[in-house]
This record gives structure tokens, sequence and C-alpha cells, in this order.
């Protein structure tokens, strides 16, 4: 049975607390250990804005670490690429100071690692990820245009070094296959401890563009996938309908089935609490005729020439290389378009418009 702390936390300033509380209920031995926490450090935005696990969590992760004699490494492998990038993002969202001179651009070094997945066989994952012997993972509440949620599985998908993340998303090229290969990646190095972040957290049109929603909430597990199922209910959602959910269950690495864990604390759904539009596209199994379902309901992005500042970073993001950029705009191609939302995900001006074809 796995169990779930959700801890009551309305404000960053006292979030100490709440984390001492976490490391007491999964009590670890971090004396003498290399310990890798890694957070959700999707881009260059202020802790504001939602995107990122704030700084306040990673500081009382960090210090607690710190006391307890580890040897702490902070990083992540954001969504815009290279070494300067990762320090630039680390450096913008307050983590490089947060993290307490243990802050490690884990971006400069990959090495491979064989897995067990029908989308490749190897995959360059960051040294650091392979070398600690405890990772303790940050997630961030929030809901995600392609996968419906980003959490804990999702956040694994930051041990990946550079173009590996984009390779990714080309091959697999589509919701459900996307998704199981986050759990293929989440498998490389399951995290032995999960603290998410759901002070304030993002509903709708996530995991950047969304609305920021204040939860007021610190959930945590030895089980990622535990805590993946509660956010999934709090938002309101059954957590057997997130496809990267039921391909954790069926391998049998996480427990889905809030009915069958140990809460500690209330788990209850967030009232009125809003999905990414691409939601309802991708329930689209009950559909008489799946495809045409689809055909009206998915979203397709659209540039937004009043927001776009022409920094070109959609093109540089783009898997599929469907973006090109032309008089300083950026030009969608659609046939080539997979619809991963990555263009929408890393636009720093919130320029991508997610809109139905019809």
């Amino acid at each position: 049975m796995s169990k779930v702390l959700i801890l009551d936390c309305n404000d960053y300033n006292f979030v100490d607390g709440s984390i001492k509380k976490v490391f007491q209920e999964f009590p670890l031995d971090f004396s003498n250990k290399k310990v890798l926490v890694k957070p959700n450090m999707l881009n260059d935005y202020r802790p504001e804005r939602a995107t990122v696990t704030h700084p306040a969590v990673i500081k009382a992760v960090v210090q607690y670490l710190l006391d307890a004699g580890a040897e702490v490494w902070v990083g992540d492998n954001p969504g815009v690429f290279g070494s300067r990038s990762n320090e630039k993002c680390a450096q913008s969202t307050g983590i490089a100071e947060a993290s307490m001179g243990c802050y490690r651009n884990i971006s400069k070094e990959g090495i491979p690692v064989k897995l067990k997945s029908r989308f490749v066989d190897e995959l360059l994952v960051s040294r650091e990820v392979m070398d600690a012997d405890i990772m303790i993972s940050l997630p961030k509440f929030k809901t995600h245009t392609l996968t419906q949620i980003t959490g804990a599985i999702k956040n694994s998908f930051g041990t990946l070094v550079g173009g590996e993340k984009t390779k990714m998303h080309a091959i697999t090229s589509s919701y459900k296959g996307f998704s199981e290969a986050l759990v293929d990646i989440y498998q490389i190095r399951v995290p032995d401890l999960v603290i998410m972040d759901g002070i304030l957290g993002m509903e709708g049109n996530g995991p950047s563009s969304g609305d920021i929603r204040h939860i007021g909430k610190i959930i945590a597990s030895d089980d990622g996938v535990a805590v993946d199922a509660a956010m999934t209910t709090m938002m309101g959602k059954k957590p057997q309908k997130i496809y990267c959910l039921k391909v954790a269950e069926k391998r049998d690495i996480g427990d889905i089935d809030v009915s069958n864990m140990e809460i500690v604390g209330e788990l209850n759904a967030i009232q009125d609490f809003e999905m990414p539009a691409t939601f309802l596209c991708h329930m689209g199994g009950w559909a008489v005729n799946n495809r045409i379902f689809r055909f009206f309901m998915e979203r397709r992005p659209f540039m937004l020439e009043g927001k776009c500042e022409g920094c070109g970073r959609c093109a540089k993001v783009c898997p599929a290389r469907a973006i090109k950029i032309v008089n300083k705009f950026p030009v969608i191609d659609r046939k080539a378009c997979i619809e991963c939302y990555c263009c929408q995900e890393l636009c720093p001006s919130d320029a991508v418009e997610l809109r139905r074809r019809i």
C-alpha cells in the first residue's frame, strides 16, 4: 500500500515546517550520501509565474539535507537547450541562489543508458542522475497540454540531456506514444522520494501558459506514481483516465487507485479546476467514431502576431522542424506539425494559442 502525505501549506514563507514533516514521514539515511535534488526547471520564468518549482521549496529541502550530512546536487535539464541556457534558467528562476551553493549544471555531461522501450534502446542521461545515491524529485502541481498532467513521472523527462528530449517527441509523435515513453524514462532512475510543490499550481493550458491557481498543498510520497494519482484526483479527474498513469499501473511501478492508498491528510477535489483545452480530445476513446471526434476536438498551435517578439525559440525547440521564421515571424508547416505543443510550452511571450480545427 502506497502512502501519500498531503500537507496544508498556504505560503512559501512557511514551507520549512512542511518539508521537515515530509522527511519525518519518509525517513532516509542521508549521511555521507550523494543526493540529487531534481526540481522542475522548465524555463527562465520567475517563480511567481508558477511554472517552476519554487525556490523556497528547494532551499528548505537543501537545508534539511545539508544538516543531515548529505552531499547535495541540485539540477535539471530545462526545456531550452545548451549548457549556458541551463545556467541562465537557474539564475533567472532563483533556483541557483536557493540551492545554497549546491546547484550543478547537469547538462554538461550525459552518459548512454540502456532502457526497455519500444521507441529507443538507449538514451543520454545526465551523469549526476546515475551517480547519485539518492534522488529526490520536486515536481510542480500543473496541467500539461500534451500529457494532461505534469508531475513526478513527467519531471523525470528532465533527466535527459539536451536534444534527447526533442528526439523523444519526434519519435513518439502522439499523446499515447509520448506518455508511454515518459514511463520508460521514469523507470531509468525511479526517485527515492517525491515532494510536490502544490502551494501555487497551474490549471488550464499548462505547463507554462495556463492560469495560476492557489492550491496550498505539499504532496509527498516514496511512490511518485501515487503522487501523480493524488494530484489528478485533486484536479477532479480519475487517474485511470491519464495514459501515463495507466501505463505505470500496468507495469506495477506505482499505485494509481487512491482508494487503496494510505492518505495522510485530506484528499479532496478542487472546485472548478480547469483541465487543458486538449483534455477532451485525448478522452475521445468513448466516441462512436474516434477519428471524427478528434478532427473536431483536437487543438492546433497558432501564432499571435500581437504577442510574438520574434525571438525564434519556437523554431529552435520544435522536434518536427515544422516552424520556420519568415520576416521575424514563425510560420507553421501544418503537415509536419506533430502537435506536441513544445512551441506553446516554451514561448516566453505566451504568443502561441491552441485552437480547434473548426
